[in-house]
């Protein structure tokens, strides 16, 4: 039989390795939300850099079969392994990108307003939020005060003579006789 004497000493135990615990989570808490902005800003030095770019496009090319259509998702995945997000090769689509995101800590913002370098945006061709994204981006800056264009990063060099380049963002437009979609949200770790 265990004494109360005995007792107390185990709900001393217990009590200490609860707040242990919970310390832990806190610093933990704390260090992910660091290495999270750390991404950020290391997405952003990448895609800084020409030839950063220019050897990401080419990854993004080689994934997919050596075409440089259709490869957002694998442009954006390579840049944020660049800065140490560990995103699988296999991740080729919106879906799949947005899935793994959530998993990693991050979540989906709508106000676009709210925009700062290194977030990944997502845009789809009717601009309703509840449709599949069509496309991903990585924003790099606002162009100016009204917040309807800004300077990104994707795949789209052939198209726009750059992996960096403006891009509309809150509203639908065409480019080249073809059709952009505008934003619909973007993903930022918690």
């Amino acid at each position: 039989m265990i004494k109360i004497k005995d007792n107390k000493k185990y709900v001393i135990i217990i009590l200490t390795l609860i707040v242990v615990i919970a310390a832990f989570k806190i610093v933990g808490s704390y260090l992910k939300r660091k290495s999270f902005e750390k991404i950020s800003a290391a997405t952003v030095s990448y895609l800084s850099v020409t030839s950063n770019r220019r050897k990401n496009i080419d990854e993004a090319a080689r994934l997919n079969n050596g075409s440089y259509t259709n490869t957002c998702v694998y442009f954006v995945s390579g840049a944020l392994r660049a800065a140490g997000l560990d995103v699988p090769k296999s991740v080729g689509n919106t879906t799949q990108l947005t899935k793994f995101l959530q998993k990693e800590g991050y979540r989906k913002y709508y106000d676009l307003d709210k925009l700062q370098p290194g977030d990944i945006c997502f845009a789809a061709p009717s601009g309703n939020v509840n449709e599949t994204p069509d496309h991903t981006y990585i924003f790099m800056k606002w162009a100016d005060s009204s917040h309807k264009d800004a300077y990104i990063c994707d795949n789209q060099l052939n198209e726009y003579g750059s992996c960096y380049h403006t891009r509309n963002i809150t509203y639908k437009t065409v480019r080249n006789g073809k059709s952009k979609s505008q934003a619909i949200y973007f993903m930022r770790s918690k």
